[in-house]
Parts: C-alpha cells; sequence; structure tokens
C-alpha cells in the first residue's frame, strides 16, 4: 500500500514497500526527541507507542531508545530525523553534545536497517502525509507555476531544505543554509549586525532565526538601543527558563512594545531569508515554514510585511510575487516523514 499522498514525494523505493512491518521514526533536536513505533499495514500507519523526551536531559541518544522500547517490540527499520549535518551515516548535533552513528544504532537494535535524515529532509517526506488544511497561507501567490519548493525552519536552530521537481515529484534534499552570513538591509539592521559581532565570530541567519534569535534581538533592543520593558514584563523574562517563549508571549499578549517589536523584526528577517531561499532555489511551488517557532507566532507573522520585502527585493520581485508561502501547522510532519521513509526509502 502507499501512503496517501498530498504531496508527490519521490520516496526511493516506494514501489516495493512491504506491508505489516512495524518501523521506528524518530524526530531527535537539540530541544526535544519525539519518538514514535509506527505499524504500517493495509490501513495505513497506526501507532503503537509514541513520547517525547526532553534531550538535554539524557547523556545520549541511545539511553531515550532504550528506555522508549522496554516491553516493546524491537522494529524492523528504524529512521530518525535529526537536526544536524549527516556526514557518513553520523551526525554531531549543533545544538546538543551528542552524536548519533547509524551503524551503532543498528548494532544495538540487532542489525536493523536504519537511516539518519537531516531534519529538514524528513520534514519535505512528511509533507506527503500533511493535508492541505493543515497549511495557512501566510503569503498567496499571484501564480501557481509548478516548480521547486523551499523549507524554512525556525526552532531551536534555523533549518533550510528544498525539494527539486522533476516534473512529476518532489525529491526533497538537506542543506546547511541557516548558517549562511545574515545580510542586513537597513541601518538598524547593520547595528544589530555589529552588536552580534561583539558576541560571536559569525554572524549567521540562525543567530537571529531561531529562538535565541529572538533573544538576540530582543537584547539589542534593549542593552544597545535602551528600549524599556515593564517590569512585570521583564521580571517574567528574566526568570524564564526559555526566554524566547516569554517574549513571544508579551508580544502576543500586546503588553510590551519591546516584544511586539522583537516579533516585528523576527517576522521581517524571515520574509528576507525566505525570499534569498526562493530566488536560490527558483522556488516558483512555493516556500514552508515548519520547525516550532511560525506556527506559534503566526497571529504575529505580518503579511503586508511580506509583500514588501518581496517588492523590494530587486530585479527578481516579480517571480517572488508569484510564490505562495505557507506556515506548516502540523508540529509531527518530521516524524511522519521519518515513519514513511523508513517505510519506503529503506531497501
Amino acid at each position: 500500500m502507499k501512503p496517501s499522498i498530498y504531496l508527490p514525494i519521490a520516496f526511493p523505493f516506494l514501489a516495493s514497500a512491504p506491508d505489516n512491518i512495524l518501523v521506528l521514526a524518530g524526530d531527535i533536536g537539540g530541544t526535544k526527541a519525539n519518538i514514535a513505533l509506527f505499524k504500517v499495514n493495509g490501513q495505513g500507519f497506526t501507532t503503537v507507542k509514541e513520547e517525547r523526551y526532553v534531550s538535554k536531559d539524557y547523556p545520549s541518544f541511545q539511553e531515550i531508545l532504550t528506555k522508549f522500547l522496554k516491553d516493546q517490540p524491537l522494529p524492523e527499520r528504524i529512521c530518525l530525523s535529526v537536526a544536524g549535518p549527516i556526514i557518513e551515516g553520523s551526525v554531531k548535533f549543533t545544538n546538543l553534545s551528542w552524536e548519533i552513528n547509524g551503524k551503532d544504532i543498528s548494532s544495538q537494535m540487532h542489525n536493523c536497517p536504519v537511516a539518519i535524515l537531516n531534519d529538514l529532509e524528513a520534514t519535505a517526506y512528511g509533507l506527503a502525509a500533511v493535508p492541505p488544511e493543515e497549511c495557512f497561507i501566510l503569503h498567496k501567490g499571484k501564480n501557481e507555476t509548478p516548480g521547486n519548493i523551499g523549507i524554512l525552519a525556525a526552532g531551536t536552530g534555523l533549518g533550510e531544505a528544498g525539494m527539486y521537481f522533476d516534473g512529476q515529484a518532489y525529491h526533497p534534499f538537506a542543506t546547511e543554509g541557516g548558517h549562511c552570513d545574515f545580510a542586513p538591509r537597513t541601518y538598524q539592521d547593520i547595528a544589530l549586525m555589529h552588536f552580534l559581532m561583539e558576541k560571536y565570530s559569525h554572524v549567521s541567519w540562525e543567530r537571529l532565526l531561531s529562538g535565541g534569535g529572538i533573544e538576540n534581538i530582543w537584547d539589542f533592543l534593549v542593552l544597545k538601543e535602551g528600549k524599556k520593558c515593564p517590569s512585570a514584563v521583564l521580571s517574567a523574562i528574566d526568570v524564564a527558563n526559555d526566554k524566547a517563549a516569554a517574549i513571544s508571549k508579551a508580544a502576543q499578549d500586546g503588553v510590551c512594545p519591546v516584544c511586539i517589536e522583537t516579533l516585528q523584526l523576527f517576522n521581517r528577517y524571515l520574509s528576507i531569508e525566505a525570499a534569498n531561499l526562493i530566488l536560490k532555489y527558483k522556488a516558483t511551488g512555493g516556500l514552508f515554514l515548519a520547525g516550532g517557532i511560525a506556527p506559534k507566532v503566526r497571529a504575529l507573522l505580518d503579511a503586508t510585511v511580506w509583500e514588501e520585502t518581496f517588492e523590494n527585493s530587486g530585479r527578481m520581485r516579480q517571480l517572488l510575487a508569484e510564490v505562495s508561502v505557507y506556515v506548516l501547522l502540523n508540529q509531527r510532519a518530521p516524524l511522519l516523514g521519518a515513519g514513511y521513509y523508513a517505510w519506503l526509502g529503506i531497501q
């Protein structure tokens, strides 16, 4: 049986996919590790078990895997979606002191076939399972032209991926574009870049478009520009375990002008890097905003700012005006993508 595909994704071994197997899927990042056991049968995926773990609470992924599989049957195939560059089946996490090696996991699981995907590549495969109603249209393009797709995901870090369109199906591929240089457009942007250069040796887009990026923008407005937060908001941010979430909440509640400006800048920077990605990939098929932040602050993503950014992006503004931008509301897309790849992409 093939999955109910909303986007025609080119899974490597789709024609030979077996039914009635148990697959383990993981979505592993710097903040959380989502693990699921799926039974694949004639009705599609049945969830046998699904758990969420706080990554920093465990010294290794293997410990999480052992805990998750206690009293469970061993999977027949495994696919892990991971936040970091994969080299020869191994990944060292950018935002976590872990290393995961596919061969080691396979050995631990009695030589079960294991695939490791970049988390944005897994998100791309997960689009096969996400219905249109789970994608909010932030910017409606003027012309729906089939073509390549871009994916931009701000969360603990900044992930970027593409989907090459061959005329019939999409082929996902991973990148590390989130670590490319931040490019300022205004005098305020330049001042922000100088502020961040004093803190980091390299100022990438991830330094602004991530949870840490929201903190960096807020710090700049408060420490460099001298803007003031209400004392109650400042106290809440100071004691928060997740300062970016506290800043975002204050912005959404409308109780702090500095927090509102922080999210306004975040929205503008997101639109600029989205425009960069669309132009680099010639992504006429659309751009998807994935990750943990965009869905949570969707109400603060001002669509008029995106229109202005696309209009002010040079001679290719006509191409940008044609492209639709979607907020991916389904947070399980990387996990579903890993599950589908375990079933359809491992021979």
